[in-house]
């Protein structure tokens, strides 16, 4: 597992000196910082902050984050000169969060609603974790989420969860911006970036990529159990996060997890 967090009192500098209107970048793998790339194209987009996350059961070299920052950071500079700049990289994760939302309840889950996997739920966290920087600046998070990849599907890209996604987080007052939503060549989003980058490469990696696929690689789920699942659980626990947040970063675990435990049938 990965986990460490830039120092707080660090977090807190860069939230005062970067410019109110800025956005702020989801950064991880290739198609995270496409999407930054493909902001910048927005004449409203002259300030990112990008923010790295981890889920509880990433791993890898982090060394590698911090090359594509300095990439992309010189990426922005040689097209854009003074006039758009890349903020300093942030490194902000909560694994106790991570597993209330995804590892806390896998039982009542799937006796609840059929099915589970934790790649939706994670992908919600990603966002909330970045909702207190983005509540404070420009009331824009980036992500680099598409519906396809290639001719690949993935359970929490599909449009029924990105729609979903999309709407509690502007259900908070915060916009979650998918600029390469619907780009399927993974050509097209090296070109984006500007140098050559594979996907799924260069980059930390989950331990339960994948998990949602059968052993031929089909992805099958239900359409009416995700639905129930979306609308009865995942809505409701982002909201208790989303107000448990607020506009920093501690908050109550004993109260949050109540508030989780309470929506969950007996």
């Amino acid at each position: 597992m990965i986990y460490f967090n830039t120092k707080p009192e660090v977090i807190e500098s860069v939230i005062q000196s970067a410019p109110a209107n800025a956005w702020v970048g989801e950064f991880s793998g290739r198609d995270s910082v496409a999407a930054i790339m493909a902001a910048f194209e927005d004449e409203a987009c002259d300030f990112v902050l990008p923010v790295a996350s981890f889920a509880g059961t990433e791993f890898g070299d982090t060394r590698d984050l911090l090359e594509n920052h300095s990439r992309l950071k010189a990426a922005v500079e040689a097209r854009y000169g003074e006039m758009k700049t890349l903020g300093d990289l942030v490194f902000y994760s909560d694994p106790y969060l991570w597993g209330i939302i995804n590892g806390r309840h896998v039982a009542q889950l799937n006796r609840q609603f059929g099915f589970y996997s934790p790649c939706i739920g994670c992908h919600a966290y990603f966002h909330l974790i970045r909702l207190p920087f983005a509540r404070r600046l420009g009331h824009v998070i980036i992500s680099g989420e598409r519906e396809s990849h290639d001719g690949r599907v993935k359970l929490n890209q599909l449009p029924l969860v990105l729609d979903f996604l999309a709407s509690v987080i502007e259900a908070e007052g915060v916009r979650l911006l998918q600029p390469i939503r619907t780009l399927k060549d993974g050509a097209v989003v090296e070109n984006l970036i500007g140098w050559d980058w594979k996907e799924g490469v260069n980059h930390p990696a989950c331990t339960f990529s994948g998990n949602y696929m059968l052993a031929d690689g089909s992805v099958q789920y239900d359409p009416v159990q995700l639905k129930a699942y979306l609308q009865d659980y995942l809505a409701p626990i982002h909201k208790v996060v989303a107000e448990a947040l607020g506009l920093g970063f501690e908050y109550d675990r004993q109260k949050l997890e109540a508030a989780v435990k309470a929506l969950l049938k007996p």
